[in-house]
């Protein structure tokens, strides 16, 4: 079944996110959860004691190679053109990793991924600047600690919007997504992490698309090897043409 692009832009617009179910192939999903599992017990055995997204909770930036980078995932025809729809067709890739509780995890302070694009008016509204993509690498049943956004708070200033959210006049709702679901959302949309209850980590794979004139620092990511360069698409390329590269000198 098509997706309905404009639709789905108009959703992000409104709501701040929206859901393309079955998306991605589940093959493609499932070797990035073989592949994901040496690097998650290899980086939480080393900071098992200083775990960066809170409790038993960790933000892992992913290698850019197969089957972690696959072109299902960065030259899907439908993400790109949602993504050019909201950020404009020259957007790109910056960022590319991970965000999995475990065990022993907590609910995350509600919170946006973003700053103010206009400090000096935080009450500006306009349109989105970033989006993020998300895609788990299993079925996220309630107990395995889903993302909990609170729908359209992109659009209030981020005291009116919690709030609101305090008071009960907007809820937080649960995205039980599956293996191959993608979501697409403004990251300015606030939200919070849930604790996972089961024994199973829950990997959820993200990737930030920006409007082509910004730039941001960013102290975590992997660089591209030439190999997996060499053999991008031209439209990948220019898509992750603000990605750092790892090329050998000849």
């Amino acid at each position: 079944m098509a997706v309905d692009i404009q639709e789905k832009a108009e959703q992000i617009l409104v709501d701040g996110f929206c859901i393309l179910p079955d998306q991605f192939p589940i093959s493609a999903i499932e070797a990035c959860s073989e592949a994901f599992a040496p690097i998650l017990r290899d980086y939480v055995t080393e900071h098992a004691d200083n775990p960066n997204r809170g409790p038993a909770r960790h933000y892992i930036p992913l290698p850019f190679e197969p089957p972690l980078y696959s072109p299902y995932f960065f030259d899907d025809d439908t993400v790109i053109a949602i993504a050019s729809q909201v950020l404009g067709a020259d957007f790109a890739i910056d960022q590319y990793a991970s965000d999995t509780p475990l065990n022993g995890s907590v609910y995350q302070e509600i919170h946006g991924d973003v700053g103010l694009l206009f400090p000096e008016s935080p009450g500006l509204q306009h349109p989105p600047a970033i989006l993020a993509v998300n895609f788990p690498f299993i079925d996220v049943t309630p107990a395995h600690g889903p993302f909990e956004v609170a729908r359209g708070t992109h659009l209030f200033p981020k005291a009116e919007a919690l709030r609101r959210i305090e008071a009960g006049e907007i809820p937080l709702e649960p995205l039980l997504m599956n293996a191959g679901d993608v979501l697409i959302r403004d990251p300015r949309c606030l939200h919070r992490g849930t604790p996972n209850r089961t024994d199973t980590p829950r990997p959820v794979a993200v990737f930030a698309c920006l409007r082509g004139w910004m730039q941001r620092e960013h102290r975590e990511r992997n660089p591209i090897p030439e190999y997996v360069w060499t053999g991008l698409s031209e439209r990948e390329k220019q898509l992750m043409r603000k990605l750092p590269r790892c090329f050998h000198e000849s």
